[in-house]
C-alpha cells in the first residue's frame, strides 16, 4: 500500500531526527577540530567555521520546524476536515513555506560547497566549474520559483500539481546535475592525485571509501533518490526531502573534519593512503605533506 502524506511525514521526522543526531555529533567534532585540534602552525579556518555553523543553524531550524508541523497536524488539526493529510497539503501555510525556504537554502549552500570544493581541488581553474556554476544559478532561480509557486497555487492542490511540478523538477534536476558533475570531477581529481604517488592499503574498499568521502557522493545519491521519487508521485519523497538538510551537514562536516585535522588537503591529497616514510609527494604542482607509515599526515601545510 502506498504511503500517504501523513505516514510519510511521520517516517520523515524519525529519519531526519536520527540523521540530525549524527550530524550534531559530527558538528561538535568538526568545531572542536577547527578551533582547538588543528595541526601545529595552522591558522584558524574562519570561513570554514562560519559555513559549518551556518549549515548547522539551518539544519537545526529545519528539524525544529518539521517537529512543529507534526504537532500541528496530529494534535491541533487532528480532527479538522481532511485530518493531518489536509494540513500537510496546505502549501501556502507559513510553516510549509518556512520549512521549504530552509530546505532550498541548505541545498543551495550544499551545492555552493560542492562547487567550491571542485574549484579548489582543480587548482582554482575557473573553466572547470563554469558550467556547474551556471547550473547553480539556475537552481537558485528555480528555488525562488518554487517558493513563489507555493504562495500562488490552489490552497487545496497537492505537491505534485503541474504548476509546482515544473519548478520542483527543474530545481531537483539542476541540483542533481550540479552535484554529479562536481562530484565526478572531485572524485577523478582525488583519485589521480593519490594514485600517482600513493599505494593504497590492502583493503579493497578503502580507495572507494576515500572517493565517496572526499567527493561528497552521498549527497548526489540522495538527490537522485529525491528526483526519482518526486517524478513517481510518491509521498515517500518527503522522507528523502527532509533528510537532505542533515545529510548536507554530515557530508561537508566529514570533509571539513578531515581537512581540519590534516587527514586531507583542500586540493584533494588524502592521508588515508599509504606511502613510504619520509617521501615527499607532489601533485599538479601542489606540495602535499609527508606521510608516515601509519598513513597520517605530519605537519600538513596550510592552504
Amino acid at each position: 500500500m502506498p504511503f500517504s502524506a501523513a505516514e510519510s511525514k511521520l517516517v520523515s521526522i524519525f529519519v531526519q531526527s536520527i540523521l540530525y543526531g549524527l550530524y550534531a555529533a559530527l558538528f561538535v567534532l568538526t568545531t572542536n577540530a577547527l578551533l582547538w585540534k588543528r595541526p601545529a602552525g595552522h591558522p584558524l579556518r574562519t570561513a570554514m567555521l562560519v559555513v559549518s555553523l551556518l549549515m548547522f543553524v539551518i539544519a537545526t531550524t529545519h528539524v525544529a520546524t518539521n517537529f512543529s508541523r507534526i504537532i500541528l497536524a496530529f494534535v491541533i488539526h487532528a480532527n479538522a476536515p481532511g485530518g493531518p493529510a489536509a494540513f500537510f497539503n496546505q502549501l501556502s501555510n507559513f510553516t510549509q513555506m518556512f520549512g521549504s525556504t530552509l530546505y532550498v537554502a541548505q541545498t543551495l549552500l550544499g551545492d555552493a560547497m560542492v562547487l567550491y570544493r571542485c574549484y579548489l581541488v582543480w587548482e582554482r581553474r575557473i573553466w572547470v566549474i563554469a558550467f556547474p556554476g551556471v547550473l547553480l544559478l539556475g537552481s537558485t532561480a528555480t528555488g525562488v520559483g518554487i517558493l513563489y509557486a507555493f504562495d500562488k497555487v490552489d490552497p487545496q492542490a497537492s505537491i505534485f500539481v503541474v504548476q509546482l511540478g515544473h519548478w520542483i523538477t527543474a530545481f531537483f534536476s539542476m541540483t542533481f546535475a550540479t552535484n554529479v558533475i562536481c562530484t565526478s570531477l572531485v572524485a577523478y581529481r582525488v583519485w589521480t592525485i593519490n594514485r600517482a604517488h600513493l599505494s593504497f592499503r590492502h583493503r579493497a574498499l578503502r580507495p572507494a571509501m576515500i572517493l565517496i568521502v572526499e567527493s561528497g557522493a552521498m549527497y548526489s545519491a540522495t538527490l537522485l533518490a529525491l528526483l526519482v521519487l518526486y517524478n513517481a508521485d510518491s509521498w515517500f519523497q518527503y522522507v528523502i526531502l527532509d533528510a537532505v538538510s542533515p545529510i548536507v551537514g554530515i557530508v561537508f562536516s566529514t570533509i571539513m573534519l578531515r581537512i581540519a585535522t590534516g587527514a586531507s588537503t583542500i586540493e584533494g591529497g588524502t592521508a588515508l593512503a599509504l606511502v613510504e616514510p619520509g617521501v615527499e609527494i607532489e601533485a599538479g604542482g601542489i606540495a602535499l605533506s609527508r606521510v608516515s607509515s601509519r598513513g597520517y599526515y605530519k605537519n600538513s601545510p596550510e592552504v
